[in-house]
């Protein structure tokens, strides 16, 4: 016989909002030595891969919302670790000396979290699971659009 458990573990959601909480406790471990948020750590990596991305890029790239995407610059930029360029909808994110330095630090505890879960997934399991779950999210973010923005009648919303 099932237990209650057992039958929300057969619910996509149930489960996938279950791993997304146990990855972010495993992130917290490896990013709150830094005193930046994972989010934030990022953000960093990404604006020192390109040096003036767009926000809206951002937002694209890490499947946040702007204002999400917008508090954490804020933060990021009290800490004097990015600057920003720009107005409206073109504010340009770059990272500072300050930020380059953490950033560095980011990247190591990004390698540690990937690590950590590669030891208890394995590696090619964890690679795998990512993979799966990256294209169900692109299925269901596609579903998700209007039918008008998915045949090209429209200009997608940004």
């Amino acid at each position: 016989m099932p237990t209650l458990q057992s039958s929300y573990d057969t619910c996509l959601f149930h489960a996938a909002s279950a791993l997304g909480r146990s990855l972010a406790r495993l992130a917290d471990e490896h990013f709150k030595p830094l005193e930046i948020t994972s989010t934030m750590g990022f953000i960093l990596m990404s604006a020192q891969t390109a040096p003036g991305i767009l926000i809206n890029d951002l937002a694209l790239v890490h499947h946040l919302d702007i204002s999400t995407i917008s508090r954490a610059l804020d933060k990021l930029a009290a800490l004097e670790m990015i600057q920003r360029e720009g107005s409206h909808k073109n504010i340009r994110v770059f990272v500072t000396p300050k930020g380059a330095r953490k950033e560095a630090d980011a990247r190591g505890a990004w390698n540690k979290l990937r690590q950590t879960y590669g030891l208890i997934l394995t590696d090619p399991g964890a690679l795998d699971l990512a993979g799966r779950v990256a294209k169900a999210d692109a299925q269901l973010r596609e579903a998700q659009r209007p039918i008008a923005e998915r045949v090209g009648k429209r200009k997608p919303r940004s």
